[in-house]
């Protein structure tokens, strides 16, 4: 009797920074870390961010799902409507609510999502302190954050999370960097 394996052969792990200089050098550690989450099959990972107009009168905002040897980004344009200037929080909050919107299109089966964001206080921003005593829009998207984040996390629970990136997790690392977007006036 023959049995058919469940192992899938693979070749040689995919080379994301072929491209680099020679003598710019990616640390082992941090290679290592992207392809554990581009052949991860049990953790969606999403990298979000965003970019402002020039004029700061809109925004882009983007998101990278990874999972299962899969990079798929989504963008989106906003413009502003407030009379006043986006800020760059504005912009990366707005990312975050977009990640938490469409990841299920993306999971493929994932039971966990760790979102990432390069928004240092994001912990402080899911909580129910104080922030943003006297901007009216950046309380105004705070709130839809945390509701929109609450009503997830009621789904997923422990298997919900958005995370910091910190800047060493940053450089180099493809799925962050395929978010910049272009903006033109």
């Amino acid at each position: 009797m023959r049995y058919k394996s469940n192992t899938m052969r693979a070749g040689a792990p995919e080379d994301f920074w072929k491209n680099y200089r020679a003598h710019l050098k990616v640390p082992q550690e941090l290679k290592t870390w992207i392809l554990d989450q581009y052949y991860d099959q049990e953790t969606l990972c999403v990298y979000c961010d965003a970019s402002l107009k020039e004029d700061n009168s809109g925004m882009g905002i983007a998101c990278s799902y990874v999972i299962h040897g899969t990079i798929i980004v989504k963008q989106q344009y906003i413009q502003s409507s407030y009379k006043e200037e986006l800020s760059s929080w504005y912009a990366e909050i707005k990312a975050i609510i977009f990640a938490l919107n469409f990841f299920e299109r993306h999971k493929a089966g994932a039971a966990k999502i760790t979102i990432y964001t390069d928004l240092i206080d994001i912990e402080k921003l899911l909580c129910e302190e104080p922030f943003f005593r006297k901007n009216v829009h950046l309380k105004e998207v705070r709130e839809e954050l945390k509701q929109v984040y609450k009503l997830k996390k009621s789904v997923y629970g422990d298997n919900l999370q958005v995370l910091y990136l910190p800047p060493d997790k940053r450089k180099f690392n493809p799925f962050h960097r395929s978010l910049i977007m272009p903006l033109g006036r």
